[in-house]
């Protein structure tokens, strides 16, 4: 991994960010100093897991997202640790909190070179070879993330908490994602379902930008990856004592269980 030099006034944030990963415990934003940059975030992503030895080995998962379509992407790679094959069960101790998203992926199927251009969908759509259901575990160190500098969210991995894989299906090039449907269950009770709900529209945007980035960061895409693509169905409070599926509907379906 090549990490990036983290700016000597974001070390508090890295060593209050591994002492509540260590503890499972929840921080307070307030009083945290806040990357002043994406770039400055991601350096405190690549310390903080340095701090654990996530990437000994390059991942093999990532997150990627956008607050528009004209907004530049983040990402966070994601622990080996932290993935999990449905269906999971999760221990009561595991989360601070459980937020979940319901989400798909794609698989890639053949390596995805660093200097893609940004607009280059289709030589990114040909690298994919499935499309997966996604669980993704949000699990905020920060209490208070909901009033967090979006660069103070991004530190901590994304809010990342784990990432459940689910069935998917070959990649045929294009999918209707306007009327793809989505489910979230609980206990077997429809808790959420839209219809069309990522806000992106098609995804496959997302991945010559996070094929650049990831190549910036010395860890570039090779084929298996994943990357997941932010959530269709909002975020949805679980607790224990719960069995969370989601479906989407032609694609495939993913569970955890959190005693």
């Amino acid at each position: 991994m090549q990490a990036s030099t983290m700016p000597d006034d974001l070390t508090p944030l890295r060593d209050a960010l591994v002492d509540a990963r260590s503890r499972r415990a929840r921080i307070a934003a307030a009083g945290l100093p806040s990357p002043r940059s994406d770039s400055d975030a991601y350096a405190v992503q690549d310390a903080v897991a340095a701090a654990f030895g996530w990437f000994r080995t390059r991942p093999v998962c990532w997150k990627v997202g956008a607050a528009g379509r004209d907004a530049v992407p983040n990402a966070a790679p994601l622990p080996a640790s932290g993935v999990h094959v449905s269906p999971a069960r999760f221990g009561a101790e595991t989360f601070g909190r459980i937020l979940i998203e319901g989400e798909v992926a794609f698989r890639l199927g053949d390596p995805l070179a660093g200097d893609i251009a940004l607009d280059d969908v289709a030589t990114a759509s040909k690298s994919v070879g499935e499309i997966v259901v996604t669980i993704e575990v949000v699990d905020p160190r920060l209490a208070d993330f909901e009033a967090a500098p979006p660069t103070l969210r991004l530190a901590d991995q994304s809010l990342h908490g784990a990432l459940v894989i689910g069935s998917g299906m070959r990649w045929r090039g294009s999918l209707l994602w306007g009327n793809q449907a989505a489910i979230v269950r609980s206990n077997g009770a429809i808790a959420r379902e839209t219809v069309g709900g990522h806000p992106l529209g098609d995804l496959m945007f997302l991945l010559p930008w996070l094929a650049r980035h990831a190549a910036s960061r010395g860890l570039p895409l090779a084929a298996g990856d994943l990357v997941t693509l932010g959530t269709w169905t909002g975020v949805f409070e679980a607790g224990a004592g719960q069995t969370i599926d989601v479906e989407f509907p032609g694609i495939g379906s993913a569970s955890a269980r959190f005693d």
